[in-house]
C-alpha cells in the first residue's frame, strides 16, 4: 500500500499509558524483566528465538545492510503488485525489481510474502480482466517464484471500508457473484472472485509441489470492536470469507496501519480476534504494520513505544500470530512520512532507532506466554470445583448390577437433531464466543440455537448466524450457507458481546 491509496479521517486523538522507559541524557533506555544475558540484540534474533518472522517492505533501492540484518522477512511494497508486472493478457514484465528483492531475501535468509495478485487498485493492465484472465496472472505470478515465495497475499482488500461489512463494488470485486440468483453468495453455483482466486492459486500450489502459502490481507480488520465498542463488521466479514473458504486459505493478513480513524485504533481486543481467526486454523500475520503518533498524542518516545508493545504482545500470546512486518523502515521513508509510524528515524542507510525499536525488541526477547491473561481457554470438561463422579456418592453402596429395566446408557442416546457446544475468548468487559454445531445421527436442514445470557450481557455482533434478541434469551438460526450438516459432521458460527459469557448452555433444535 502507498501513501496516495488511501485518506483517513483524524478524528480523535487518544491518549495511552506510557511505557517502561528510563531517559538519560537524551538517549532512550526500555526496562526489561528478561535477563539480560538471554536477549537478542537484533528484531530477527529475538523473533526467530519467540518463532515467529519480524520483517519489512521495502523496495529495491532501500536494500541497506539494516535490511538483513534487523528483519527475516521481505515484503515488497510495489514491485509485485500488478500494475508494475501485469500484462493485459495476465502475462508477466518487468519482473526485474521484484527479482532482485527476491535475490536479496535469499542471500540473507529471508521469507518472502508476495504482495499481492488481485487487488481492485494499483491493477494496471489487468483493470477490467475477467477471472480468466486473472487466473492466467496467478498462475504466471505463482510459478515464477515457486517456493521462494514463502506467502502470497492471493486477495487483497476485498472489503469497503468505513465498517460496512460489505465487499467492494470497485472492480473485481463488482464480478457477478451471484450466478444461479438464489441471493446466496458462497453456493458453488456461484461465481465468487475470491474463492475462484484462492482455488486457482491452491491448485497451481499443488501442482507445482511449491511450499507457499495464501494469504488474504486486508486493513482495519484487527480488533473485534471499533471505537466507542460496537462490533467490527469489517472483521466479521473477513472472517466469514475465511471460515467460507478455509481449505483454500492458509494464512490471513491484519494490515494493522493504526491511526485514530475510529476503524484503525488499536483496541484491547486485537488479540482475542487474532485468536478466533487462528482458532480456523490458519496462520495471522501483522502484515503492514506501521502507528500514527497522533495514537500517543504525537509522542514517538514513551507513548508510541507502549502501543508498539501492545501490538507485538497481542501476537505473541497467540501462537498461530507467525509474522510481523513494519511497512518500512524509517519514518522518513515512509509512505505516511508525516505520521512518524515506524522504528527509526533517519534515512538513506543511516538510521537512528526509535524508543519502539527497543519496545519492540524487548518484548521480543520476552518470548511468546503458554496461556494468554485475556484469553479464557473452553471448558472441555466440568469445572473442577464440580468433578464428575466415577463412583456413586458413598451414601449409596454401588449395586452390583443395573437394574435390568434401566440399563446405565454408557454413551450419550443417539439423537437425529442436534447439539451444540460453545467455547469462549474473554477479556475485561467483553467476549467472544464460537458455537459447534453438532449434527446427530441423521443430516439435517437446518438449526437454531438458544442462548440465555447473564444479565447485563449483550450480543454486539454475530457472524455465520442470524440472530434474535441481543439479551436474555438469544436464539441463533443458521444462514443459507451452513444450515445443511450431515450426519455427525459440524459447523460454527460465532458472536461477540459485553459484560461476561461465562457458564453458558447452549440448545440446539434442528429443523
Amino acid at each position: 500500500m502507498t501513501g496516495s491509496l488511501r485518506q483517513r479521517k483524524r478524528l480523535t486523538r487518544t491518549a495511552l499509558p506510557a511505557a517502561v522507559l528510563l531517559v538519560v541524557s537524551g538517549a532512550v533506555a526500555v526496562q526489561s524483566t528478561a535477563p539480560a544475558a538471554a536477549a537478542e540484540t537484533t528484531l530477527r534474533a529475538a523473533a526467530a528465538k519467540a518463532g515467529l518472522f519480524f520483517g519489512v517492505a521495502a523496495s529495491p533501492n532501500r536494500l541497506y545492510p539494516i535490511v538483513g540484518q534487523e528483519f527475516n522477512q521481505l515484503t515488497p511494497e510495489n514491485d509485485m503488485k500488478p500494475d508494475r508486472i501485469a500484462t493485459s493478457s495476465g502475462g508477466l514484465q518487468n519482473t526485474g525489481g521484484a527479482d532482485t528483492l527476491v535475490n536479496h531475501a535469499q542471500s540473507n535468509n529471508m521469507l518472502v510474502r508476495g504482495h499481492t495478485l488481485v487487488w481492485h487498485s494499483q491493477a494496471g493492465a489487468l483493470q477490467g480482466a475477467s477471472q480468466a484472465t486473472l487466473n492466467t496472472f496467478i498462475g504466471n505470478a505463482i510459478n515464477r517464484w515457486g517456493s521462494k515465495i514463502a506467502y502470497w497475499d492471493v486477495v487483497n482488500e476485498a472489503l469497503e471500508d468505513n465498517n460496512t461489512g460489505r465487499r467492494r463494488n470497485q472492480w473485481p470485486h463488482t464480478m457477478n457473484r451471484d450466478a444461479n440468483g438464489d441471493g446466496d453468495y458462497f453456493d458453488a453455483g456461484d461465481t465468487d472472485v475470491i474463492r475462484d482466486s484462492f482455488i486457482r492459486a491452491k491448485q497451481v500450489v499443488q501442482a507445482g509441489g511449491y511450499s507457499t502459502k495464501l494469504c488474504i490481507n486486508d486493513y482495519d480488520v484487527e480488533g473485534l470492536t471499533v471505537q466507542g465498542g460496537g462490533p467490527n463488521r469489517k472483521a466479521n466479514a473477513l472472517y466469514d470469507i475465511v471460515r467460507t473458504y478455509r481449505q483454500y486459505i492458509d494464512c490471513v493478513g491484519f494490515q494493522s496501519h493504526f491511526n485514530d480513524n475510529p476503524n484503525s485504533i488499536i483496541t484491547n481486543d486485537l488479540q482475542a480476534n487474532i485468536q478466533r481467526f487462528a482458532d480456523l486454523g490458519v496462520e495471522v500475520h501483522l502484515s503492514e504494520v506501521d502507528i500514527d503518533d497522533d495514537l500517543s498524542n504525537n509522542d514517538i518516545g514513551a507513548g508510541q513505544a507502549e502501543n508498539y508493545r501492545k501490538v507485538v504482545r497481542a501476537c505473541l500470546n497467540v501462537p498461530k500470530c507467525t509474522g510481523i512486518t513494519v511497512w518500512g523502515i524509517s519514518d522518513s521513508e515512509s509512505w505516511r512520512s508525516s505520521e512518524r509510524g515506524l522504528l527509526f528515524t533517519g534515512g538513506n542507510g543511516n538510521y537512528q532507532k526509535k524508543a519502539a525499536y527497543h519496545a519492540v525488541l524487548d518484548e521480543l526477547n520476552k518470548g511468546r506466554t503458554t496461556t494468554p491473561p485475556t484469553t479464557t481457554p473452553p471448558p472441555t470438561t466440568p469445572p473442577p470445583t464440580t468433578p464428575p463422579p466415577t463412583t456413586p456418592p458413598p451414601t449409596t453402596p454401588p449395586p452390583t448390577t443395573p437394574p435390568p429395566t434401566t440399563p446405565p446408557p454408557t454413551t450419550p442416546p443417539p439423537a437425529a437433531g442436534c447439539s451444540a457446544t460453545v467455547s469462549l475468548n474473554s477479556w475485561p468487559g467483553g467476549f467472544v464466543a464460537t458455537v459447534r454445531v453438532t449434527a446427530g445421527t441423521s443430516p439435517i436442514r437446518g438449526w437454531t440455537v438458544q442462548v440465555t445470557l447473564p444479565a447485563g450481557t449483550t450480543v454486539t455482533g454475530t457472524w455465520s448466524a442470524t440472530a434474535s434478541g441481543a439479551s436474555g434469551s438469544v436464539q441463533f438460526t443458521n444462514v443459507s450457507y451452513n444450515g445443511a450438516v450431515n450426519a455427525g459432521q459440524s459447523t460454527e458460527f460465532g458472536f461477540q458481546g459485553t459484560g461476561t459469557a461465562t457458564g453458558l448452555t447452549p440448545v440446539c433444535t434442528a429443523s
